[in-house]
């Protein structure tokens, strides 16, 4: 008897299982939360979903040409030692498709203009500060990015930034 208990529980629970999935899938309209019929909108609820569909996030319908650039360890260095690193990961958005080849010519370029600007930047930064400021550095690889590449670039993706202490 006591066999027939449990085979029965674990036939419920794998009914009540597979019926739960097929309802998160869609598969089976959800009996707990009807539709309910749609009722026609007021002229504020108009105005505001129009509101809404103007401002929402519309992605590019190309691709963009990216060039990535090798990931970046910039050290800071306080006091005449290695304090912390700072580690950059980061793509360039070419403004053509044949600006492409122009950024990974003068890659080396470019990061050699980021970081004479960013190690003196991160000297000064972190003595006030623990926090990498993003917005910032975006700004300086995008301005470094302009000063180097000029017009063959319109943006920078900064996929990842983070510092990381020395262990001393």
């Amino acid at each position: 008897m006591k066999r027939a208990i449990v085979i029965i529980l674990i036939m419920i629970l794998v009914a009540g299982g597979g019926a739960g999935g097929l309802i998160m899938l869609g598969i089976v309209p959800n009996p707990f939360n009807p539709t309910l019929p749609e009722r026609p909108l007021t002229a504020a609820e108009k105005a505001a979903a129009e509101l809404e569909e103007k401002n929402k996030f519309k992605p590019p319908t190309a691709a963009f040409p990216l060039v990535r650039m090798s990931d970046m360890v910039i050290p800071v260095i306080i006091n005449g030692q290695s304090q912390r690193r700072v580690f950059l990961i980061a793509r360039l958005m070419a403004t053509t498709p044949a600006d492409e080849g122009f950024l990974e010519a003068n890659m080396g370029k470019y990061q050699d203009a980021l970081l004479r600007d960013l190690v003196p930047y991160f000297q000064d930064y972190f003595l006030d500060h623990d926090m990498l400021d993003i917005l910032e550095i975006k700004r300086r690889m995008l301005k470094s990015a302009k000063t180097v590449f000029g017009d063959h670039v319109q943006g920078v993706l900064l996929t990842n930034a983070f510092e990381q202490a020395t262990g001393r």
